[in-house]
Parts: C-alpha cells; sequence; structure tokens
C-alpha cells in the first residue's frame, strides 16, 4: 500500500486527530467508538463474534443464500461481491475507478472491492481503531487503498470526485441520516451510484415494537431506526434517484432470531452458570452480551434490513 494523497488528505493522516477526533465530540460518537475499540468497555459482542466470524476485517451482517450457512463463513465477504455485481452491472467498468465507502469499518468490504474488482477505493471511519486496522489488512492484502478518520455527516474529502460510494450497515449508527446522504451527494461526481445496506423500522409496529426498537438502539449504540419511507425521503431529498431497494432480511437478519433464541436459552436456569463461567473465561462480561443479545431478539421481528441502490441526479 502506497502513502497517496486523497484530496488534500495523506495516508497516514486524516486531519482529524487529538481533539479534534470526532469521534469524541458527541455522547454517541464515544459510544460508538468504543463498541469498536479492541480494549472498550463495550465491545464484548464483538470479542465474541470474533471467535467464529471475521472480525478483524468484517463488521457488516453479510449476505447468504438460502442454501449457504450465515453465522460462521463468508456471508460478510458475499456482501462485498454482491455489491461488486451490482456495481459493475451499472458501470462500463470497475478498474481504476474511484470508490468510497463511509464508515468503512476495519476495511474487509472495501479491500475485497480493490481486490477482485478493481476500484480504486477509500475508506472513512469514524474509530481510530477501525481506521488503523483497515490500513494493516490493506497491506496484508497488497492492496493500494487508503483510509481516514472521519465523519459520515462531514466527510473530510473533496467535493464532485468519487464516481461511487458504498455505506454497509454503517449509517445505522448516523443519528441524521439526512445529513449522511447529503454528504455522499456532495463528494459523488454527476450520475455517480451509491450502494446503502441498513436496518429499517417495519411499518406500523405500535407501542410495544417501538419500545423494543429504543431499547435494541440503546444497547447497540445506535439511533433508533427510522422506516424505509421517511429512509427515501433522506435519499431522495439529496438529490439521488433511487434505483432499486432489495429486502436482504432473509438473506440475513431474518435468520439471526433462532441463534438469539438458542443463545438466551443456554443463558437461562440451569445452564446459566456455566455459560456465564465460560463468558468470563473468554474475557466476556456475560451481563452485558446478554443484554445486547436480548435486545437484539425481542427488536428482530419489527426490523428490516435493505439494500437501496441510488443514483446521483
Amino acid at each position: 500500500m502506497t502513502d497517496r494523497p486523497v484530496d488534500g488528505v495523506g495516508a497516514e493522516g486524516s486531519g482529524l486527530d487529538g481533539d479534534d477526533d470526532p469521534s469524541t465530540a458527541d455522547p454517541l460518537h464515544r459510544r460508538v467508538r468504543d463498541h469498536f475499540t479492541d480494549d472498550g468497555e463495550r465491545d464484548d459482542l464483538w470479542a465474541g463474534f470474533a471467535r467464529f466470524l471475521d472480525t478483524r476485517a468484517y463488521l457488516n451482517l453479510g449476505y447468504s443464500r438460502w442454501y449457504q450457512p450465515h453465522p460462521v463463513g463468508d456471508s460478510q465477504r458475499r456482501l462485498a461481491d454482491k455489491v461488486g455485481r451490482d456495481l459493475a452491472a451499472v458501470l462500463t467498468r470497475t478498474e481504476g475507478v474511484r470508490l468510497l465507502d463511509a464508515g468503512c469499518g476495519r476495511g474487509g468490504p472495501v479491500t475485497h472491492l480493490a481486490a477482485e474488482f478493481g476500484f480504486d477505493v477509500t475508506g472513512v471511519d469514524l474509530v481510530p481503531y477501525n481506521v488503523e486496522q483497515a490500513r494493516a489488512n490493506a497491506r496484508e492484502r497488497d492492496v493500494d487503498a487508503e483510509f481516514v478518520l472521519g465523519d459520515a455527516t462531514a466527510l473530510p474529502l473533496g467535493s464532485g470526485v468519487f464516481p461511487v460510494a458504498i455505506a454497509l450497515d454503517s449509517l445505522v449508527y448516523v443519528p441524521d441520516e439526512a445529513a449522511a446522504f447529503a454528504e455522499l451527494s456532495r463528494v459523488l461526481a454527476p450520475d455517480g451510484h451509491i450502494v446503502v445496506t441498513d436496518l429499517v423500522a417495519r411499518d406500523g409496529i405500535g407501542t410495544d415494537g417501538r419500545r423494543a426498537l429504543e431499547a435494541f438502539a440503546d444497547a447497540w449504540d445506535m439511533p433508533v431506526p427510522s422506516t424505509l419511507s421517511t429512509y427515501r425521503d433522506a435519499v431522495d431529498g439529496a438529490g439521488f434517484a433511487v434505483r432499486t431497494v432489495a429486502d436482504l432480511t432473509r438473506n440475513s437478519t431474518g435468520r439471526f432470531r433462532k441463534w438469539s433464541g438458542l443463545y438466551l436459552a443456554l443463558a437461562s436456569w440451569p445452564t446459566a452458570g456455566a455459560f456465564g463461567w465460560l463468558h468470563r473465561r473468554l474475557g466476556l462480561d456475560p451481563d452485558v452480551v446478554r443484554r445486547q443479545v436480548r435486545a437484539a431478539h425481542e427488536a428482530l421481528p419489527h426490523l428490516r434490513r435493505v439494500l437501496v441502490h441510488a443514483r446521483r441526479d
């Protein structure tokens, strides 16, 4: 990986460090940073996922067809492949095309898109640990990629320079969807494409469903998901024309509830003692993990996961 500038931002510095670190300016930002930092106080569940998922590189929810295993294996890489194929179908070429990943996490998806489809990639993430890990992953795969620290609602990048942008399960942590899409519109070139995967609330969920989503959002350090119609309003309002909306629920989160139910059953009497011992043996706080899993279990019936492909007008 070479050190090349991205619109005035160098490879080893974003111009946003120390007191300018965007992840320290807001309470939710601080919680998100702690959630995804390797030694954070709120990273227990991701540390548990690391036992069977490649969370060192991938933090997205993944994608699997009905005949493919989802909780383990390559589901997270499959999502990057799907996005790459979808973009290749509408672009005249992918080799050398500049692509931005807003909320790139630890760089797995965008590095894969560079290696397999030839995109010239830049990733921006709010969490310093993620940026450092993404750079290491790109070096490991010998991919020429750029990763910088920044907020999706105030991207440290020039205007109109990217033909393509993606945000895979990252905007779910952004309270102001409209601001994020406005920034994506700003940095995209005319007729540029965006592909976003995200969680949205089902329509007509009622008071109990709303409470379940609020508890889920609090446990997972995110704002309460909006409905698809509200989400589309934010996309349209930023000057995008939605091409397609695909429901990925059956290919991802629709499979999660049986696993969360199994976990909660094992975490209850009479196996609770042994289960708690195992968590502590792995360096995890069983109460924290149980709270997050329970919140997700109760929220899942009220959530959809969608893939939105839009084009800048």
